[in-house]
């Protein structure tokens, strides 16, 4: 096994890292609207604002809770082997 994190957590981190996909449609709905409503309307078009905040919100969250597990874990078998000495 290469690593001790719960199955349930590495696909809720997965998921989360998956949904920074959207960030790119989110860039495809501004060049499909801003032609019909104006680039800054585009911008702030809630279809837009929805796909960026799931993009980013969801790298974010899915990478700290990633590297919390991968460096908590650490340092925690570090703890436990200097106790055992």
């Amino acid at each position: 096994m290469l690593s001790r994190i719960k199955p349930v957590i590495k696909r809720a981190t997965s998921i989360l890292i998956g949904l920074s996909g959207l960030y790119p449609l989110a860039r495809f709905a501004m060049f499909l609207l801003a032609p019909t409503i104006g680039r800054e309307p585009a911008h702030h078009h809630i279809i837009t604002k929805i796909l960026i905040y799931l993009g980013n919100g969801g790298l974010l969250l899915g990478l700290a809770i990633l590297l919390i597990h991968i460096f908590g874990n650490a340092f925690s078998e570090a703890r436990s082997i200097e106790g055992e000495q």
